[in-house]
């Protein structure tokens, strides 16, 4: 057993760690508790059930604050040994009401969550929908009142993630001396905790009738819309659980595939589907070199999915609504984004960025170029913004309206977010102002590459760029 002491500008926090015995990345367990004999104790009952994953205990307590433990887990995170789609969290009894509030405000760092008792916020733990969560029952008030806010036990937590559309939560009862101890020993909690892996596991949120967003682990966002005849599935993500059948889970009519640039965040395993609409070059590029776009396909020799070439102006038809593309090149070389009137959304992939900023790969000798060459995708389109008053502008990686900060992104959901940058049409003008300082000057190449991953912004809009 290690103890690891974990600098933090408001103080320093000590877990116990005990190294897992498999080589790289390692699934981690974490556990809280509320006294630093019961986290050694606990940690050494996990480790003995842990099948190779590391294991951390934290002692942590009432008055502790939540930023230093947020700053904590995410150190975490970044270790070289801690493979972070497959992080679990757990805790005492004693220390149950802290799983919960971590649970609700930093859903997305975790694979799959054991809550034993405690009690939580019953609006804030919705955002834990799509988390596994394995929660058991003991004995315990329904409900308190906290800071003049009702907190709930597990029934309740239970019964609010249910009610918000959880198909991942579950309920045991606990009950006697030890609950903890009986869930980790007799009920197989442990290895219930290293079955979850985020990367097989989506995060469905409904936007209007007959519109859906789908994030995966690498916070790439694919869209579902629904027609009369068909629905169209946009972009796939990076995601390896089984998209095809989530999608048809959630629409009854046949789906295809619209793809906004072929990269492999956005198209991965393409070849789930039978048909699939990508721009006309892409598809010429992709059968002259078949592998020129990695992880594009699932299943080697692929026959079966069917490109169909689009362009600018192609409509796609499903039924009572049209699809209509419109070419915005600039991120890659022939990025699309898809106008869809009937719903009033505009689906714009990487093109304008995710509401922080637009990605450049480029190589530096032909880095201005490639600015030129974004600003007159950006003005052709220009003219036609008054088409999309009152539109819904959605990006291939929604959480990135809250900036690129891994670490802040789910501040929103504690309520203390200190960013918000959608994309709208503002951002669109900016870039377009962007790209014009860019090649007058005004803002220097010298800064650009003099400052971190070649940054530059105006007004609302930024560009990095990645040379080549």
């Amino acid at each position: 057993m290690k103890i690891l002491s974990i600098p933090n500008e408001n103080g320093k926090m000590t877990c116990f760690w005990e190294e897992g015995a498999s080589s790289g990345k390692k699934p981690l367990i974490i556990c809280l508790a509320d006294k630093e004999e019961d986290a050694q104790r606990d940690l050494n009952l996990l480790f003995s059930q842990a099948n190779g994953a590391s294991v951390a205990a934290l002692v942590i307590y009432p008055q502790t604050e939540e930023q230093i433990v947020g700053d904590w887990l995410y150190s975490l995170r970044q270790r070289e040994d801690v493979d972070e789609n497959r992080i679990t969290l757990t805790g005492t009894l004693s220390a149950a009401d802290w799983v919960w509030r971590l649970g609700s405000h930093f859903p997305q760092w975790f694979a799959g969550i054991c809550a034993v008792g405690g009690y939580g916020d019953p609006y804030e733990v919705r955002a834990m929908k799509n988390v596994p969560v394995r929660a058991y029952l003991v004995e315990e008030e329904p409900q308190i009142i906290r800071k003049g806010k009702v907190a709930v036990n597990v029934d309740q937590l239970v019964m609010s993630l249910l009610t918000a559309g959880s198909e991942c939560v579950e309920m045991r009862s606990m009950y006697g001396k030890n609950p903890w101890n009986k869930a980790i020993q007799e009920d197989g909690a442990v290895s219930w905790l290293l079955e979850q892996n985020r990367k097989h596991q989506f995060q469905v949120i409904w936007l209007k009738p007959g519109v859906w967003r789908i994030d995966d682990w690498f916070s790439s966002s694919c869209y579902l819309i629904e027609g009369q005849d068909k629905a169209l599935l946009i972009d796939t993500g990076l995601g390896e659980g089984n998209l095809a059948e989530l999608v048809t889970s959630l629409t009854n009519l046949p789906v295809e595939v619209a793809i906004t640039h072929p990269h492999g965040d956005h198209m991965h395993w393409v070849d789930s589907f039978d048909r699939v609409y990508l721009h006309k070059d892409d598809i010429a590029l992709m059968r002259e070199k078949s592998d020129v776009f990695p992880a594009t396909f699932r299943y080697p020799n692929n026959s079966h999915t069917e490109f169909i070439p689009i362009e600018e102006g192609t409509k796609i038809h499903l039924g009572d609504i049209d699809v209509e593309v419109w070419e915005l090149s600039g991120h890659t070389a022939h990025s699309v984004v898809f106008v869809d009137r009937s719903h009033k959304c505009i689906f714009t992939g990487d093109a304008i960025g995710s509401g922080y900023i637009v990605l450049l790969i480029c190589s530096e000798e032909h880095a201005m170029e490639t600015v030129e060459q974004y600003r007159e995708s950006l003005m052709k389109i220009t003219p036609r913004m008054s088409e999309l008053k009152n539109f819904a502008w959605l990006g291939g990686h929604g959480i990135q309206e809250n900036g690129c900060d891994p670490r802040h992104q789910q501040d929103y959901l504690a309520g203390e977010s200190q960013y918000f940058n959608p994309i709208r049409q503002q951002v669109m003008l900016d870039m377009i102002c962007l790209c014009n300082n860019l090649i007058s000057g005004k803002i220097s190449w010298k800064s650009v590459m003099d400052s971190p991953e070649h940054y530059c912004n105006t007004g609302s809009a930024g560009i990095f760029f990645r040379f080549i």
